[in-house]
């Protein structure tokens, strides 16, 4: 895969089974987003259109390098909190890169891939804060 053929991007952090992150973003300009990362996980989701902007940026932050790793890390040691990251791609032709870590929050010795991706995860969120923010608190005030 390509990063210029990504049309679909989708995050996804489960913390003992609960969801305490997802998010959606497409090519058009479709962003959805439920929660922080965070536990307590918040369980508040919208969704809604933009130009595009957001998209774009997360695009330009992929290293090509990674695709080659694509698939799922099931690390051995799972100490404190069960916790999962998945990262999902999707081109044009409906081909899906998927990128899954499983492991505890108190895993250590977690590699390269995982640091990478959780500035990434971290990078889409800090994007999106305002915009959620501001869409909860809209909910909020009705």
């Amino acid at each position: 895969m390509n990063k210029q053929d990504i049309q679909k991007i989708r995050i996804d952090i489960v913390s003992d089974d609960q969801s305490v992150l997802s998010m959606l973003f497409d090519k058009e300009g479709t962003i959805s987003r439920q929660g922080n990362g965070t536990i307590p996980a918040d369980p508040f989701a919208v969704m809604s259109q933009n130009d595009g902007s957001i998209f774009a940026k997360l695009i330009d932050q992929i290293d090509e390098r990674v695709f080659a790793h694509a698939g799922v890390y099931d690390h051995p040691d799972k100490s404190g909190q069960a916790i999962n990251y998945s990262v999902a791609m999707q081109a044009e032709d409906e081909t899906v890169t998927f990128f899954e870590f499983r492991l505890g929050t108190q895993t250590k010795d977690v590699g390269e891939l995982l640091p990478y991706f959780d500035q990434y995860i971290s990078s889409a969120v800090l994007m999106t804060n305002e915009w959620y923010d501001k869409e909860k608190a809209a909910s909020l005030a009705h």
